[in-house]
């Protein structure tokens, strides 16, 4: 395996990772000032005006979707080094895999419970996409488990 790509991926991984922390705590600050750009550019016409009316409920539901997105990088950032180190079939990864299953599907929640207090298409969209990831996740730690159990038999077959 090319281990020089899989530190590339892992070092991405962790800029990331640090990038959506300070993202995650700039968000009351960036959020108003985007929403006021936005609704003076283009007036109330906006599909972002209606976030000026609940804004406290868009900050807490942005920084809940982000907590979640930021634990599913976490997870990832775990599972690179097991990738990096060529033990990646481990009950670990598969422990991984199932959170960012449910890390997916909290972030579900998050958006489409937002739909009803404000509708934008970029909520719908974003609660399908991770819908559809937290059932790809979970449908890949089903597959690892057979694959660290299948790795466990034949470690112990002389």
């Amino acid at each position: 395996m090319n281990n020089r790509l899989n530190i590339y991926f892992k070092r991405f991984l962790d800029i990331i990772f640090y990038l959506g922390i300070i993202i995650e705590i700039t968000v009351p600050f960036t959020l108003r000032r985007a929403v006021d750009f936005t609704v003076e550019t283009f007036g109330s016409a906006s599909e972002y005006a209606p976030i000026k009316d609940h804004f406290l409920f868009a900050v807490v539901s942005i920084m809940l979707a982000g907590l979640f997105a930021l634990l599913i990088i976490y997870e990832l950032r775990k599972m690179m080094k097991t990738v990096i180190e060529d033990n990646c079939f481990i009950q670990d990864n598969v422990t991984s895999l199932y959170r960012m299953g449910n890390y997916a599907f909290a972030i579900t929640v998050v958006k489409f419970m937002r739909v009803f207090v404000y509708f934008t298409l970029a909520g719908v969209v974003t609660a399908g996409v991770f819908c559809f990831a937290g059932i790809l996740s979970k449908v890949l730690a089903k597959v690892f488990d057979r694959a660290v159990r299948y790795k466990e038999e034949n470690d112990l077959t002389i």
